[in-house]
């Protein structure tokens, strides 16, 4: 009898064994997933290396011309952000920096971590962790918001910096856990290097923002070929003599630098984020006349308009521009300097639907019913109107996991149809805005992501 019940009691273990094999099975990452993210890794750190040498490179640059770039208002914007972003960057540094040596001193690693979660947790919710990281990038956020002159980028979007972040399932999450917590090594330390990433990027663009406007352009060069590739332009051949050589100061000041046209035109110039079949803004807060102290030729030839102290350009076609500057002051006519611009395609629009309350994925239908129509909008240029319209899109009722009804609706307002479709729904019903149809003044059509509702109550 009592060697039944051991076999007994040894089966009873090695069944509740068995189970629990079963059960991690079922939870555990697939293995080879979490694996691929060390080749994610490394391709990361690669790729800030080579960053970092071309952030290296315009830095040089920007020391040696910083008295000129001081006199562009935009340019000391940009730079100002720079400096803030390469804060930024020290501090995703160190934070990396902690995790390694972390590791180091439990005598253990990456590779040996990748698929646990108890240590990289407990490391980055230490006060050298993710706490820093989310007091830095949340103020980075803010800083560059609230700059006078700055790119228009998608750093927030990307990383992303918002307090809360809502899942595909719906559930909220606040920025740290969800980027960070209850997940294997390999998946958080793989987060860390492409936010770093992501940084280096931005520092290099706002550097090379700001050298753009002083006529600085990205180039390739290679000491094999004295060519200098200027991206967006043809091929230059150069002489040896212009080359910059080693320990050379680059910098290039003619008068026309000090000159008060110059430097207005240099200072009032908006030459980054142009679009097609906007009302840019070319020259703002610019007191000198076009036609008696200077003139501007743009080809392919556009129109040119005066608004008040600002010159407004209209381009109907996207490509690359050339600017040229005459002063025409004293009865001559002298150019200044010429500049080359490219002229982008409008963005696809961001289509929500109009109402409070409807910016997660559960929502009620009184918030529903409450709601009037589609609204669009591009998130360009501070623009306070949509440069298009709404043509048409679909609604579509989900009930028990089968689409139950779906119609057309033609225009932004919701009509009676809609209206009666957004009346009959059920909790736990999935609604969906699809096929979101629009025309813009650019000529061009576009279908925005559908929209989607999960009923609460």
């Amino acid at each position: 009898m009592a060697e039944g019940h051991v076999d007994v009691k040894r089966y009873q273990i090695i069944s509740l064994l068995y189970i629990v094999f079963i059960c991690f099975s079922v939870i555990n990452i697939k293995m080879s997933v979490l694996d691929s993210n060390i080749y994610t890794i490394k391709s990361f750190q690669s790729l800030i290396v080579e960053e970092v040498k071309k952030v290296d490179i315009s830095n040089k640059i920007i020391d040696d011309n910083i008295d000129l770039l001081n006199r562009s208002e935009k340019a000391k914007s940009y730079l100002k952000i720079r400096t803030r972003l390469a804060k930024s960057y020290q501090v995703i540094n160190g934070v990396i920096d902690h995790v390694d040596n972390e590791f180091k001193n439990e005598n253990t690693t990456l590779l040996k971590q990748f698929n646990s979660r108890n240590l990289i947790e407990k490391i980055l919710k230490s006060e050298k962790g993710v706490k820093q990281l989310d007091i830095d990038l949340f103020d980075l956020s803010d800083n560059i918001k609230k700059a006078p002159y700055k790119l228009q980028t998608s750093l927030d979007s990307l990383v992303p910096i918002r307090k809360e972040v809502t899942t595909i399932k719906g559930k909220v999450d606040e920025w740290g856990y969800y980027m960070f917590m209850h997940k294997p090594s390999a998946i958080s330390y793989m987060q860390l290097q492409r936010i770093k990433l992501l940084i280096a990027k931005m520092q290099l663009l706002y550097q090379e923002a700001a050298l753009a406007e002083i006529g600085y352009q990205p180039t390739y060069f290679s000491k094999f070929n004295p060519k200098l590739y200027v991206l967006k332009s043809t091929v230059k051949e150069y002489k040896p003599e212009e080359i910059i050589q080693p320990n050379q100061k680059v910098i290039n000041v003619t008068e026309e630098v000090f000159d008060e046209l110059f430097k207005k035109i240099i200072n009032s110039l908006h030459t980054e984020n142009i679009f097609v079949g906007l009302n840019n803004t070319l020259l703002s807060d610019f007191e000198f006349l076009l036609g008696q102290d200077f003139d501007v030729e743009i080809l392919p030839k556009v129109n040119i308009a005066k608004s008040g102290k600002s010159y407004k350009v209209v381009f109907n076609k996207t490509g690359e521009y050339l600017l040229r500057f005459y002063d025409t002051r004293n009865g001559k006519r002298k150019i200044l300097f010429e500049k080359k611009i490219n002229v982008n395609s409008l963005p696809d629009p961001v289509v929500r639907v109009k109402g409070d309350n409807l910016n997660s994925y559960a929502i009620s239908v009184k918030d529903l019913l409450g709601a009037e129509r589609l609204e669009a909008n591009l998130e360009i240029n501070n623009l306070n109107f949509f440069p298009g319209r709404i043509n048409s899109f679909k609604v579509i009722k989900i009930h028990n996991g089968k689409e139950e009804e779906s119609i057309s609706n033609y225009g932004e307002l919701f009509q009676s149809t809609t209206q009666k479709l957004l009346g009959g729904l059920k909790k736990n019903d999935l609604l969906i805005f699809d096929n979101v149809n629009m025309s813009l003044i650019d000529g061009s059509t576009r279908t925005s992501p559908p929209i989607i509702y999960k009923i609460i109550d």
